[in-house]
């Protein structure tokens, strides 16, 4: 499943937090904003979406892709 992921990652499209997802699939540690980062990236589609409007996720305040 992780390299399924990975490769994902690695073909996505270049925005917010594909770098962070890359790293932590590769098993090196990140900071809690990078972590953020990385899932909203995955969340997105790999970068397909570049927004957010799911309000209800927690971490919808710190996503690289809300509004808000």
């Amino acid at each position: 499943m992780i390299k399924e992921l990975l490769s994902s990652a690695l073909k996505g499209k270049k925005r917010a937090g594909q770098k962070d997802l890359i790293n932590y699939l590769r098993g090196k540690k990140l900071t809690r904003n990078q972590a953020i980062k990385a899932k909203c990236y995955d969340c997105n589609g790999m970068g397909e979406l570049n927004r957010c409007d799911t309000r209800s996720c927690v971490l919808y305040p710190f996503s690289p892709y809300s509004k808000g």
